[in-house]
């Protein structure tokens, strides 16, 4: 019983993981194109500010694959039950 529990607990960690991966990997799409929409040579300070908050969504966005990844991982583990 303990052993499903925590199973379930890794695969919904995963699933909420993955979800917020993907959100971050719009969010990190969405922002590199506005700083590509606003490449002014005359003012680089801004679509610098806003490649820069692009590059950290796709930052979080892979940390947040790797949690997702890990505790799939940990769930798969949990559910192979062991030959003894």
């Amino acid at each position: 019983m303990r052993r499903r529990r925590g199973r379930g607990l890794f695969q919904a960690a995963a699933v909420v993981a993955a979800l917020l991966a993907v959100a971050d990997g719009f969010r990190w799409g969405n922002r590199w194109y506005v700083s590509t929409m606003f490449d002014d040579p005359d003012d680089a300070l801004y679509s610098l500010e806003i490649l820069a908050k692009a590059h950290d969504a796709l930052v979080h966005g892979l940390l947040w694959l790797a949690v997702a990844v890990a505790a799939a991982i940990i769930g798969w583990r949990l559910r192979v039950v062991p030959a003894s």
